[in-house]
């Protein structure tokens, strides 16, 4: 072979070898990238696993805040009916009362009335 062929196979040679030290780093920075990457979504999956996780303990607390809230929710009826039994009650005592203070109004007229005859 002659030397101008031989060169230019030499030539050839070197810019594979450019080309592929090029492509190496590039690999490289493609696997660096992949590896920033893939610990950013472990990180990530660890989060909304947490988060999941503190979701399933307040869903499992749901039933039990259901029975609490059906307890007050009763206590609440029960003391409405407590209530409107006391306002009934005060009701018929203001009435008594009315009816007695009238009657004592009515027996100090009648007591001034004897008194002032005496």
């Amino acid at each position: 072979m002659s030397d101008v062929i031989l060169q230019q196979i030499l030539a050839e040679l070197q810019g594979m070898k450019s080309e592929i030290t090029d492509i190496k780093s590039d690999v490289k920075n493609l696997h660096s990238e992949f590896n920033t990457f893939k610990s950013e979504i472990v990180a990530e999956l660890v989060t909304i696993k947490a988060d999941i996780e503190s979701i399933k303990e307040d869903t499992r607390l749901i039933p039990l805040i259901q029975q609490a809230v059906s307890e007050v929710n009763a206590e609440v009826v029960a003391n409405r009916v407590t209530l409107e039994r006391i306002d009934r009650t005060l009701r018929g005592h203001d009435a008594t009362l009315d009816v007695l203070a009238r009657r004592s109004i009515d027996q100090e007229a009648e007591l001034k009335r004897l008194a002032s005859s005496a």
